[in-house]
């Protein structure tokens, strides 16, 4: 499901140097086929929906600022 992956992608790219430094060399038209050819299937809509249920699921707020860190990353790989 498109959701989870994008969840699993929030999640692996926190901790993954790697991952982010791949991300990070694409360009935003090809982004999220780079993300598909690593495993991780969704658009940009199915991101925003992971990250608003994530949000909500924050018990700290460490937890919800370095999830919006990682929503604003995304954002700027895309503009």
């Amino acid at each position: 499901m498109a959701i989870n992956d994008a969840m699993k992608f929030i999640r692996e790219s926190q901790k993954d140097y790697e991952l982010r430094k791949q991300v990070n060399q694409c360009t935003p038209d090809d982004l999220f086929e780079k993300l598909k050819a690593l495993g991780y299937e969704f658009d940009q809509s199915e991101f925003e929906e992971s990250i608003n249920m994530m949000h909500v699921k924050c018990q700290f707020e460490e937890q919800a600022n370095q999830l919006m860190q990682t929503d604003m990353w995304f954002k700027m790989l895309l503009s």
